[in-house]
Parts: C-alpha cells; sequence; structure tokens
C-alpha cells in the first residue's frame, strides 16, 4: 500500500488532479470533507468551538455558520489558532482511522487530499508529497469566480498560505496546471507511475 500527500495552493486544481487520481485506481481521503464532519452538530469539536466563538456562529439547523467563522479566523490569527487546535487532531485521528479501514480493505493507493497540508507539518508523516502549482494570477480569478470574491479578497486568500515557492521546496513532486486536461492527465499519471516504481 502507498499513501500520498496531495496539496497546493486555494483554488489550484487539487479537486481536479484527485479525480484523475480516483480514476487511475487511487482512493481519495479529503481532509476538507474530514473536518465538516469532526464539526457536526452534537460532536465534541462543534461543542467545543461554540463555547470559545460564542453561539451566534451557531446556524438554525444546528450547523456552524462556516462563512462567520471564516471571518472571524481570516482577521484574527489568534482565533484561527484556537479554531485549528480545536480541528486539526481530530481531523488527523479520522484521516488515520480512514487509512487505515482502506488499507485494509485492500486499497494499494491511498490519497489524502489537504489543502494546507505544510502550514500544518503533515509532510512530517507523510511522504511523498505531490503540489498541484498553478499561476497566482489563475488562482485568483478561480477565486472571484468560484467564492464571489473581490480581487482584492482573492489576494489576501492567496497571501494567507504559504508561498508556491516554499511548497515547491518541500513537495517530492509537482504538477502544473495550465488548463489543458490531456497534459494534466499524462503528468498525473506519470508523477503515478514514479511512485508506484519506487
Amino acid at each position: 500500500m502507498k499513501l500520498l500527500g496531495l496539496t497546493g495552493g486555494i483554488a489550484s486544481g487539487k479537486s481536479t488532479v484527485a479525480a484523475i487520481l480516483r480514476r487511475l485506481g487511487a482512493a481519495i481521503i479529503n481532509a476538507d470533507e474530514l473536518s465538516r464532519e469532526v464539526v457536526q452538530p452534537g460532536q465534541d469539536a462543534w461543542k467545543e468551538i461554540i463555547t470559545t466563538f460564542g453561539p451566534d456562529i451557531v446556524q438554525g439547523d444546528e450547523t456552524l455558520d462556516r462563512r462567520k467563522l471564516r471571518k472571524i479566523v481570516f482577521d484574527n490569527p489568534e482565533a484561527r489558532k484556537k479554531l485549528e487546535a480545536i480541528i486539526h487532531p481530530r481531523v488527523r485521528a479520522l484521516a488515520e482511522r480512514r487509512i487505515s479501514e482502506l488499507a485494509t480493505a485492500g486499497n494499494s493507493i491511498i490519497v489524502y487530499e489537504v489543502p494546507l497540508l505544510f502550514e500544518g507539518q503533515i509532510h512530517l508523516w507523510l511522504r511523498p508529497v505531490i503540489l498541484v502549482a498553478c499561476e497566482i494570477e489563475t488562482q485568483k480569478n478561480r477565486l472571484v469566480e468560484r467564492d464571489h470574491l473581490t480581487e482584492i479578497e482573492a489576494q489576501q486568500h492567496v497571501d494567507a498560505q504559504m508561498s508556491l515557492e516554499e511548497k515547491r521546496q518541500l513537495a517530492d513532486y509537482v504538477i502544473e496546471i495550465d488548463g489543458n486536461l490531456k497534459d494534466l492527465e499524462k503528468q498525473v499519471r506519470a508523477v503515478l507511475h514514479k511512485i508506484q516504481a519506487t
């Protein structure tokens, strides 16, 4: 069984690469999905977040107002650290459980897709890591279109993450996205072949 990390900047194309890897037979674990799972109403993380940030972040259906929470932590590094301290250990524990289940079920390639893989120091226990990279302008354009952000907000989101150059130095493999899907699939296949050969 091979376990790989998949990461990239915000709106860089990670989901597209994950979809190709899934088509090629890999099992995908998505950290964003796990983080939503651990904060479901009634869960320990959900209770702790409400205690920490107040009842105003709960919506009518008892779920967290992710947009409101994102704004609080985006504007306040201390608040972000508190939120990460609540969520990250639980997400990691759940990820390790899922990895174990998928390995036991006989999956030969398991990919853990994590947006902030390097920022969260996950590369210290998970190797090899594939980085999905694209031009910063492309990232910003996608954020404006996908998340309905202003150009200034999009730039702030990009700036809030570790720089692409730093990530390139930490990654084992880099997949460049330039908009050509045929070339992208070829790159993904080549990287997967190299990993399987090691």
